[in-house]
């Protein structure tokens, strides 16, 4: 994940990943016959950290709580922000030009989360509870948001000699995007 953050798709090689994951380079060969294949798992394996780590109960099939739901889904993908903030760095690469690959990434992971996040976001708006917006726009407003820390950490180190990925800070941030989105509802 590390060499297709840093040096893109096109960049990145099967060498320079068995290097950087101290493995050798046949090996690495044996098990993924391209660096196409490479790319394709590497997206897969931080999609299931994504879903195995801490989404349980987040998104059952009745939606009584929309608020509590969008609220755990949005603190959760913080979380998984902070510990890969290199799968953000290997999608903005993607994200450069259209590829098969993004594309891919959109149809099989992105488009059934945001569909189901933005249903949230527009029940969230109904209750009083969410700002006022087109929903896609807010996700996209919202994903910006929270990976931006662990994108920029190094910048905001060097910049204030603190790092944002000490748990107080994740916790904190946090905090911070949602009073950014989240409303408290006013009585009628």
């Amino acid at each position: 994940m590390s060499e297709f953050a840093l040096l893109g798709f096109e960049g990145a090689t099967t060498r320079g990943i068995a290097e950087a994951a101290e493995a050798p380079h046949s090996l690495v060969l044996y098990h993924f016959k391209s660096k196409e294949e490479l790319w394709y798992e590497t997206v897969r394996e931080a999609v299931r950290w994504y879903a195995r780590r801490g989404l349980e109960g987040v998104t059952p099939a009745d939606d009584r709580d929309p608020i509590g739901q969008l609220k755990a889904i949005f603190s959760h993908y913080i979380r998984f922000s902070a510990e890969y903030p290199d799968f953000f760095r290997m999608l903005t690469h993607e994200n450069k030009l259209t590829s098969d690959r993004l594309s891919w990434h959109v149809k099989t992971h992105l488009a059934p989360i945001v569909a189901r996040t933005t249903g949230l976001i527009r029940k969230a708006q109904d209750a009083g509870a969410f700002v006022e917006g087109d929903p896609t726009t807010l996700l996209y407003l919202f994903l910006g948001s929270a990976t931006s820390p662990y994108r920029s950490a190094r910048e905001i180190e060097l910049v204030t000699g603190k790092t944002p990925f000490m748990p107080k800070a994740i916790e904190r941030h946090i905090a911070l995007c949602e009073s950014l989105f989240f409303r408290t509802p006013t009585a009628s």
